[in-house]
């Protein structure tokens, strides 16, 4: 019989446990908030699952390698697989942690893009808050009902979203851009689809997207040979020819429609890429 999800809720201690989902890009194995007593000392101890500590308050100290960290509110360290680790809290001022245990198939890109790794385990985040309230959330959503693991998988990635905002700036050997030159031009393809008729730029688009224009065109010469900016015209000139062909819109109309304000730069356009102007085109088709 697979274990059910548990919760233990005690004055200072607040945990969910046994929420492990198999077969999953990235799935929530457990999570908690710990107010330690004076000198409370857990390991060593090693664990199946990524495991990752955010300290709210206080002061303590996290053992792994044989290397000892002296961390403090707004500090986080992780734990990784198999290997043993230390953490105490300080005898004066224990601190208060949030943690999370995780795993899947994207758990690896999920820390190597916040550029922690086990020679890197421990960084700093400026709130956390964000940290607070979805552990929280996922606490709150302890019964095993459908609705309540839709809620704890969004607080999961939530919670993996943030590692990436906070840290991908201290993470000096990730790359820039993740994904692969065919996700960006395939999302800029449907960016400029459902938005040609408007008066967008280059730069519009690579900001949806989250990449720079430069960066914008190396993909779209990578994977279609030409320019963005080129790929745009040539679309547009398509949805012109086809207004021209079947409707009898007037010219400044379906320049207007193709993302042009001004006819005669439309028709400059249109003629450059066809050999025709607009009115040119239309007769010709009407003609055949």
């Amino acid at each position: 019989m697979e274990p059910k999800p548990h919760l233990t809720n005690t004055a200072h201690y607040k945990c969910l446990e046994s929420v492990e989902k198999s077969q999953h890009d990235l799935y929530l194995c457990y999570c908690g908030i710990h107010h330690c007593d004076p000198g409370y000392k857990f390991g060593p101890y090693s664990r199946k699952e990524f495991l990752v500590h955010v300290i709210v308050s206080g002061k303590g100290s996290y053992t792994v390698n044989n290397q000892t960290y002296e961390l403090k509110a707004g500090d986080l360290f992780m734990i990784w697989p198999g290997i043993d680790t230390v953490y105490q809290a300080d005898s004066k001022e224990p601190w208060k942690y949030v943690w999370f245990g995780f795993n899947g198939a994207k758990a690896k890109s999920v820390l190597h893009y916040a550029g922690l790794s086990e020679s890197n385990p421990v960084s700093h985040v400026d709130d956390t808050t964000p940290y607070v309230d979805a552990i929280n959330g996922i606490l709150d959503a302890c019964q095993l009902t459908f609705s309540n693991e839709f809620k704890r998988e969004a607080y999961l990635y939530t919670l993996a979203a943030k590692l990436g905002d906070d840290l991908h700036k201290y993470a000096s050997d990730s790359p820039e851009y993740e994904y692969s030159y065919q996700t960006y031009v395939n999302h800029a393809l449907d960016y400029i689809e459902n938005n040609y008729f408007d008066n967008i730029r280059i730069s519009q688009i690579a900001d949806y997207i989250g990449i720079n224009r430069s960066y914008l065109t190396i993909c779209f010469k990578k994977v279609m040979n030409m320019s963005p900016h080129e790929y745009l015209i040539d679309y547009r000139i398509q949805q012109a020819k086809l207004l021209l062909a079947d409707t009898s819109f007037p010219i400044n109309d379906i320049a207007s429609r193709v993302g042009y304000n001004d006819s005669l730069s439309f028709s400059k356009i249109f003629k450059s890429h066809t050999g025709l102007s607009p009115k040119k085109y239309r007769e010709s088709i009407t003609k055949s």
